[in-house]
């Protein structure tokens, strides 16, 4: 299976092609099932010749691992280029780690430890990629290639999105299997043995799935919903843009927001049970200081009671003021001040529940996109070096840190019958968060989101996916609403029961049902990702041992 390193350059792009092209709008799950087979074979070519073997499988890696993610998120590019580029860099980098921890089990503790390892380190950092730390970049998650199969995910209420994953690499495992029988001992029986067993490993969960799918019945009581995709450049000051994509002129706040109501207006009527607005849908930010008294909340509210039991859910920017003073060294890396009045102040990218009660439930969002909303708290604080916040305060800093809450909010209907989880954009990518709404009550999902930063590319179709993910995972449906790309309805099997088209403004409205029951998921999480990460802990802390054995170093 030896390769030149031309052919290993060719072989190595294609496999991150094929990986990539599993995600929207490609869909083509057989890459995902194919691509790594390049990866594995190139490691093999490696390990049997040369030297600075190390270096060519990590280099190898990293250019297989960067194609695959290039591929898969070049369209982030639209927003900014060194989003792409960070993430390509970092991402691949992490990923590569994973493909050189293998190959060197394999080198020292054997074949077979070699590829249990593998398939135990990729699943075990993908979990780690789904936990709240710096670097966190999940988009990717292999599993979220059969976003759009939903007859075919349907364990995912058991396994959640990282099941897919094992899944998809233990295939690949099996091919690369056969194909080494194949090309290197030209067993023809054995070879034809590995691909039927790689062939069942595909079938099972398959018929699995295939059998939940047709069998499960939707439970719960219907509710009325409807959803709002108004169409608005937030490149221009969220500028409207109508069916032909021409940018309308900017607008005041207030007409801003009735001609948002006059649109949902053409769909509400006295039995819609609830309307979803999206991410940062009222044009003005609001504080702790002006929400009582915003002008647009009042349009809002008053428009409303011409429907007695509508409830409203909109997103918006929200600042908290502080009344305390803190010392330069106490300031928390997500305050920020205000350099009219000098007073410290959060930033929330906030969401509220509008209806006949007097106060308005709040959420802010949590799961935070990094440099966009987030940086890592200790360059905020080499930062602060930077000026004297006291003696100017004018003085300013890049600091894009938002606040966030501890706990996942679930807002209620007026009859608390329905219980939605307001998921706000990025949010909607992290299953096992996204279960905290449930175990907190939650019976519906409701997403609100702005993807109109990307344009007509993958971006938006990618994200939509997830959330039908998100709604195998809970059992529940989903209500989307997109400033642009595409809003709709998902079932609690993750069909697609209506969508809208990118770039055209639309009021979708249908019937979902609601659901109380728990699955295996929402009550254990990422089970599976947890063992794979205790596996893989024990598999590299033998590989130590091993080396410090081999340099003569007592472990003992």
């Amino acid at each position: 299976m030896e390769l030149s390193r031309i052919r290993s350059v060719v072989i190595l792009f294609l496999g991150g092609l094929l990986c990539a092209s599993s995600f929207a709008p490609y869909n083509f799950l057989l890459g995902a099932m194919v691509g790594f087979i390049p990866l594995l074979w190139v490691e093999e070519s490696i390990s049997k010749k040369g030297e600075n073997k190390n270096w060519r499988v990590f280099l190898s890696a990293y250019l297989f691992y960067s194609v695959f993610n290039f591929i898969g998120i070049w369209w982030i590019s639209n927003a900014a280029w060194i989003a792409v580029i960070t993430s390509v860099i970092l991402n691949s980098f992490f990923f590569s780690l994973t493909a050189l921890f293998y190959h060197g089990v394999k080198s020292r503790l054997g074949n077979k430890a070699g590829y249990i390892s593998f398939i135990t380190l990729f699943v075990a950092w993908e979990y780690i990629e789904l936990l709240d730390w710096d670097f966190s970049w999940p988009w990717l998650t292999l599993g979220h290639s059969l976003a759009n199969w939903p007859s075919l995910m349907q364990w995912y209420s058991f396994t959640g999105v990282l099941g897919g994953s094992f899944w998809l690499i233990l295939i690949n495992l099996y091919l690369f299997f056969a194909l080494k029988l194949r090309l290197e001992i030209k067993e023809y029986f054995l070879a034809f043995k590995k691909f039927l067993r790689a062939v069942v490993f595909v079938i099972i969960p398959v018929i699995i799935s295939l059998f939940q799918y047709y069998n499960y019945e939707e439970t719960g009581k219907e509710v009325d919903f409807v959803v709002l995709q108004p169409n608005m450049d937030p490149y221009a000051q969220d500028r409207f843009i109508d069916a032909n994509g021409i940018r309308e002129p900017s607008y005041s706040s207030g007409i801003h927001v009735k001609k948002m109501l006059e649109m949902a207006s053409k769909k509400i009527d006295q039995h819609v049970d609830f309307l979803l607005m999206h991410e940062t849908a009222l044009p003005v930010t609001e504080s702790n200081r002006t929400l009582s008294l915003s002008s647009d909340l009042g349009r809002v509210k008053k428009w409303r009671t011409q429907y007695p039991k509508l409830n409203i859910l909109t997103g918006l920017a929200y600042e908290d003021y502080k009344v305390n003073s803190f010392e330069l060294n106490e300031i928390p890396p997500t305050y920020k001040i205000d350099r009219r009045n000098g007073l410290y102040f959060e930033y929330f990218n906030s969401c509220i529940l509008i209806n006949s009660a007097d106060s308005l439930a709040q959420y802010h969002k949590s799961k935070l996109v990094l440099g966009a909303e987030r940086i890592p708290d200790y360059l905020i604080y080499f930062q602060k070096y930077y000026h004297d916040f006291f003696s100017n305060h004018n003085a300013s800093i890049y600091n894009p840190n938002n606040g966030i809450q501890a706990e996942r909010s679930v807002f209620n209907s007026m009859d608390d019958s329905i219980l939605i989880a307001p998921i706000i954009c990025y949010e909607s990518l992290f299953g096992e968060y996204v279960t905290g709404y449930v175990r907190n009550g939650a019976n519906i999902l409701g997403i609100i989101t702005n993807d109109a930063w990307w344009g007509n590319t993958a971006g938006h179709q990618q994200h939509w996916s997830f959330a039908r993910i998100r709604a195998v995972e809970t059992r529940r449906s989903v209500a989307r609403s997109a400033n642009t790309g595409w809003s709709g309805f998902i079932n609690q099997r993750g069909d697609e029961l209506m969508k809208s088209v990118y770039l055209k403004p639309a009021v979708l409205r249908s019937k979902l049902k609601l659901n109380n029951a728990i699955t295996f998921y929402v009550k254990y999480g990422d089970v599976l990702g947890k063992w794979c990460l205790v596996l893989a802990i024990i598999i590299l802390l033998n590989l130590l041992v091993s080396k410090l054995k081999k340099k003569g170093v007592s472990t003992f």
